[in-house]
């Protein structure tokens, strides 16, 4: 009588632990049958690019490793005429935008905010494709100025980007950079290609909302020239009204001319953020004797306040790079080494310097 006392829970646990494993089975059929027969997850795929650099002998920059870039790339299509992209930067670092005041005649800060564009959201945008010839995109894209700029990383012919795209210490980026908007995208048989869009800002306001009721327009047009594969030429030009402190204009030209033997490239970016006034250039050639190897030279123009010469965030700058890269596992990553003379004929107070980056990139 204890035995079969003793035994019964342990029968009943059995009997309950085979009718839980034969629901879990039968679920698990059902989920497998509608997944096959009522939805088929659409196809995506996912990308990464990582880059890593030594700076050393900058005077103006002490020595160190930096993470430049952690992309991780996400897209995939919805229906034939529909696409997604979602893009990360995981090697940013937050950082923040204060605002100061007078109080009993001390400065002190009276505001504090998460800097947006340093989060590490890049990209993250629908594509409707029209037709074989138009698409458009809706969400944070980046937006269109100039051809280095809109160029990925992994392609550049340099570790850095021209100053006018990568230096920032005077309002935002004059290229690669992000914000909120709608764009439509034309690539035509004849050659013209051309890129229109309409932003909150011109990179001010990536992953927020607009500060104002005024929104940016900016048109990017490209010719690619039939008669001579890989010479192309245009223009872009971008404009936000307001008040003059808000008012915004940028006007570009760009040239190139590219095979699988040589780049030839030169740029130009003038830009009004309501009373600064900015204007950069560079000329570039790199050249490819083997197709693992590619050697490049750069000449960089910037003057980041034509109003201004007395300290470093307003000195005129000019760099002269020259370097080689040599790619390694199929092209799948990249070793690269850039040495730049770095001069601000204008001023004194800052010193001129020679500095090297080696860089290490891979892509998948």
């Amino acid at each position: 009588m204890i035995i079969s006392f003793i035994h019964a829970p342990m029968r009943w646990a059995r009997v309950l632990a085979l009718g839980v494993s034969c629901s879990l089975v039968n679920a698990a059929a059902v989920a497998a049958q509608d997944s096959t027969t009522l939805r088929t997850l659409p196809p995506f795929e996912n990308h990464g690019f990582i880059q890593v650099y030594y700076r050393t002998g900058d005077p103006l920059t002490k020595d160190g490793y930096r993470l430049r870039k952690v992309d991780f790339k996400f897209n995939g299509i919805l229906t034939p005429k529909l696409r997604w992209r979602v893009t990360f930067d995981a090697a940013k670092v937050i950082s923040l935008n204060t605002a100061t005041g007078d109080v009993a005649d001390t400065a002190v800060v009276t505001n504090v905010s998460v800097d947006q564009k340093s989060r590490i959201l890049q990209d993250a945008a629908l594509t409707y494709l029209a037709n074989r010839y138009l698409s458009v995109d809706i969400g944070q894209q980046i937006v269109p100025l100039g051809l280095e700029a809109t160029t990925s990383a992994s392609y550049l012919e340099t570790i850095e980007r021209a100053n006018f795209e990568a230096e920032r210490s005077r309002a935002v980026g004059l290229g690669d950079v992000r914000d909120i908007g709608v764009s439509a995208n034309v690539a035509l048989p004849a050659g013209f290609e051309g890129h229109v869009g309409m932003f909150n800002e011109m990179g001010d306001d990536q992953g927020s909302t607009d500060a104002n009721d005024q929104k940016a327009l900016l048109a990017r047009l490209v010719y690619h020239v039939p008669l001579l594969p890989g010479f192309q030429f245009g223009g872009t030009g971008g404009f936000e009204g307001g008040p003059v402190a808000q008012m915004k204009q940028r006007a570009a030209t760009e040239v190139q001319y590219r095979n699988s033997l040589v780049t030839l490239r030169a740029e130009t970016m003038a830009a009004r953020d309501g009373l600064l006034r900015r204007f950069g250039w560079y000329s570039l050639g790199a050249l490819r004797p083997t197709k693992d190897v590619q050697l490049v030279a750069r000449y960089d123009s910037w003057d980041r306040d034509r109003t201004a010469e007395t300290t470093l965030s307003n000195a005129f700058e000019r760099q002269i790079t020259v370097g080689a890269s040599y790619l390694v596992e199929s092209g799948l990553a990249k070793i690269s080494l850039n040495v730049v003379r770095q001069t601000f004929p204008n001023i004194t107070t800052v010193p001129d310097g020679t500095f090297a980056l080696l860089a290490f990139q891979a892509l998948w």
